[in-house]
């Protein structure tokens, strides 16, 4: 098979299957030293561990020291795992129907792992950026998949690029992430609708701001698309405007780039390869850990595909599903607003493709990359028409309000935070900033 059928079974294919309208929800959380400190490790992995006995979660994954960094919940589906490193905690929470049956649940390991977080003077919080990422450890989680990763983002050091410094982003960078079904016929229209509405996202939901990079309200888009993950601009940003038909997006994934695979039950990596060439490839060198990086040479082969997926902002899944993956953690009495921002949206897409193109936004035909940078400046009011942004936010915002209460549930509820941040062009990080006393924010952004 070459590049583009393979593409085509894994990504295409699973459109095709019946669709049931399941959410995913992925909230990853920096665990902070309330006292300024580093983050302990220890008190990180006892919190978990007693999480994972109070829930009943299962075991999954260990450390190369034994220690558990993955369980999951046999009943629900539901996930602790600690991400990249044990400074970042995720929870992901298994298929649910209702944004209520995901708060709930949320809420529930939220207040346990805190009162367990808080006797030790920590605690989970919703910030995009761990405040205190300069002095806590960069160390990755030490298993085969982190090792492998920590190995690719270090060769930030010896390939050439213009690449940031932060090789361990993923130690203190956190996200929350959305996945909703998605069928072959809606595919095209689903992506532009909701790449149009990138450049506004930036505004509801900026919560990574670095103070080593003033500029941004978002360091998240920076740090994705400046470091080796974006050699290859096809695994990272936006897909590309002038995708218009599934044979577009087949041949636009074929060359994305491939930058790891396993062998002989070891991950390796490699300087990232456009997936059509790899496979054209007689051999490609990479390297592995055993203790210490190792060099290999290697065949290619078809299977390879299954390690072949790109960090955009919005990620077609294997599972049949769009990821959206270009909002920061929010503060945790606010978690389901990232969810409920799309879902509301997911059945509007054709009003929202009319609102946002006959809009003042997309007058001077930039694109949504375009205006996604701009939006994402801590002084983005001063590119803008503040009114005519604040009436657009809120007929978005009207227009996903309309689509959750056709679903019947009372969702809409979740929206409240979005209303007031669009009247007052307030995101957390905007928040932060003019409150100016992260020991308040951490707090204030750690409750239910």
């Amino acid at each position: 098979m070459n590049a583009q059928e393979l593409i085509y079974d894994r990504f295409i294919a699973p459109l095709k299957k019946p669709r049931a309208s399941y959410i995913g929800i992925e909230i990853e959380m920096p665990i902070v030293n309330l006292s300024g400190a580093k983050t302990e490790k220890a008190v990180c992995i006892d919190a978990v561990k007693k999480a994972i006995t109070h829930f009943g979660f299962s075991p999954q994954k260990y450390d190369d020291n034994g220690v558990c960094h993955e369980a999951v919940c046999d009943d629900t589906g539901d996930v602790f795992s600690f991400d990249c490193s044990y400074n970042n905690f995720e929870i992901s929470l298994g298929r649910v129907r209702t944004l209520h049956e995901a708060q709930a649940r949320f809420r529930d390991y939220l207040s346990f792992i805190n009162g367990e977080l808080i006797c030790n003077e920590h605690t989970l919080t919703g910030l995009g950026i761990n405040p205190n990422y300069k002095i806590n450890d960069y160390n990755f989680v030490p298993s085969p998949r982190y090792r492998m990763l920590e190995g690719y983002l270090k060769k930030c050091q010896a390939w050439n690029g213009s690449f940031h410094p932060y090789f361990g982003y993923g130690t203190f960078s956190s996200a929350s992430q959305v996945q909703l079904d998605v069928t072959l016929d809606d595919l095209c229209k689903t992506i532009e609708a909701f790449s149009l509405v990138e450049p506004l996202k930036a505004v509801l939901f900026a919560n990574s701001f670095l103070p080593e990079k003033t500029e941004f309200l978002c360091v998240r888009d920076y740090l994705w698309e400046q470091s080796p993950h974006g050699i290859n601009p096809r695994n990272v940003g936006f897909f590309e405007p002038s995708l218009k038909s599934v044979d577009d997006i087949i041949d636009y994934l074929s060359r994305a780039s491939i930058f790891c695979t396993e062998r002989d039950g070891k991950y390796l990596f490699f300087y990232p390869i456009p997936f059509s060439e790899y496979l054209s490839r007689d051999t490609v060198e990479g390297e592995y850990y055993d203790g210490e990086y190792h060099s290999c040479v290697f065949k290619p082969k078809a299977e390879d595909i299954s390690y072949l997926r790109t960090y955009k902002q919005i990620d077609l899944t294997s599972r049949g599903t769009l990821e959206f993956r270009s909002a920061c953690t929010q503060p945790l009495g606010e978690a389901m607003t990232v969810a409920a921002f799309h879902l509301g949206l997911n059945n509007k897409t054709d009003e929202l493709i009319k609102l946002l193109t006959e809009s003042f936004l997309y007058r001077e035909n930039e694109t949504p990359a375009q205006l996604r940078q701009r939006m994402n400046r801590v002084d983005f009011l001063s590119y803008v028409n503040v009114e005519k942004l604040q009436a657009l936010l809120n007929s978005v915002l009207q227009l996903c309000k309309e689509g959750l209460k056709e679903r019947g549930y009372s969702e809409e509820i979740y929206l409240s935070p979005l209303f007031e941040r669009a009247n007052t062009l307030t995101s957390p990080s905007m928040r932060l900033l003019r409150q100016n006393d992260i020991k308040s924010i951490i707090r204030e952004y750690a409750c239910l």
